[in-house]
């Protein structure tokens, strides 16, 4: 991705579109045939992202809450790094907006039954988004981050009935 790769050298707020075409070897037509802007193209890769990670989740029978944060949790770690230079260019509120369409898909077109029960409820995708994403910035920033299943496992504590 050349946007990611010039952000490696500059601000995001300094490098300009003509700069990213230059990278990616395509003309400015060509940008503008599929982005208004270069935002554009951090939700196009979210995007793409996203559907490798539903077709995934789409492969595990009956699914339930507790796997389906670990899965999360094991996919934004595998993209770690990308996540990380999207918060340095101040891009977070980018990652927020995406979750909180994704999650209004996955609980629109899901079967399992920890979100049919949610179905009618329309802050709860909201809800989850906002609750993940808090997560999500939290263990990014951390400098000695702990595992996918560790986190999973802290947030499993919180709503323990143990508790």
């Amino acid at each position: 991705m050349s946007l990611y790769m010039l952000m490696q050298k500059k601000d995001y707020e300094d490098i300009s579109v003509k700069e990213i075409c230059e990278r990616a070897g395509v003309s400015r037509m060509s940008f503008y045939r599929y982005y208004m802007m270069k935002d554009d193209i951090f939700i196009n890769y979210c995007d793409e992202r996203f559907e490798e990670f539903y077709e995934h989740i789409g492969e595990i029978e009956a699914i339930k809450i507790e796997e389906f944060s670990l899965e999360i949790f094991k996919f934004i770690n595998k993209y770690r790094k990308q996540i990380k230079t999207l918060f340095q260019a101040h891009r977070e509120f980018m990652l927020l907006e995406q979750l909180n369409s994704y999650a209004r898909y996955v609980f629109a077109n899901s079967n399992s039954r920890f979100i049919t029960v949610q179905k009618n409820n329309p802050v709860y995708a909201f809800f989850m988004a906002g609750g993940l994403f808090n997560v999500i910035v939290y263990w990014i920033n951390m400098d000695h981050p702990i595992s996918p299943e560790k986190l999973n496992e802290m947030l499993y504590t919180i709503a323990s009935k143990e508790n």
